[in-house]
């Protein structure tokens, strides 16, 4: 995967796309076509029409063919994806609030009010300040 790819233009992912870069995203490996349908919890739609999302994906540059190997008695492609799930959040941040710094610190506050552990979130942000401070 490649970290902070500015190649990647904006691009906003369906319901079946999403759910199709959660299963390459949760995965240490490249994986096929069926590997990726079969990770999709819940699905309602047929594992053959995995193919034509995989398609729309590598359209909008969001997977790449890793490899081509042999599955079963022929030949398949295995996915990765060019673009992280963190990278894919920024992206739609950025599509969202294109103002002042003020949008970005209301976010990460109302983020951050969402979770329990507050003092181990102010502890963390701390200790990335520092490391941005020495940068």
């Amino acid at each position: 995967m490649q970290a902070g790819n500015s190649m990647n233009p904006c691009f906003f992912l369906t319901g079946k796309e999403e759910a199709a870069m959660k299963a390459l995203w949760t995965s240490d490996t490249p994986l096929s076509a069926t590997e990726i349908a079969e990770r999709i919890p819940n699905r309602t739609w047929p594992s053959s029409s995995i193919q034509s999302t995989l398609r729309t994906l590598e359209k909008k540059k969001a997977i790449e063919v890793a490899e081509i190997t042999k599955i079963g008695k022929s030949y398949g492609r295995l996915f990765r994806p060019t673009i992280s799930a963190n990278e894919y959040a920024v992206m739609q941040f950025d599509r969202y609030y294109q103002g002042d710094e003020k949008d970005s610190l209301s976010f990460i506050s109302t983020l951050l009010g969402k979770k329990k552990c507050k003092k181990e979130i102010a502890e963390a942000l701390q200790e990335l300040l520092d490391q941005y401070k020495e940068d």
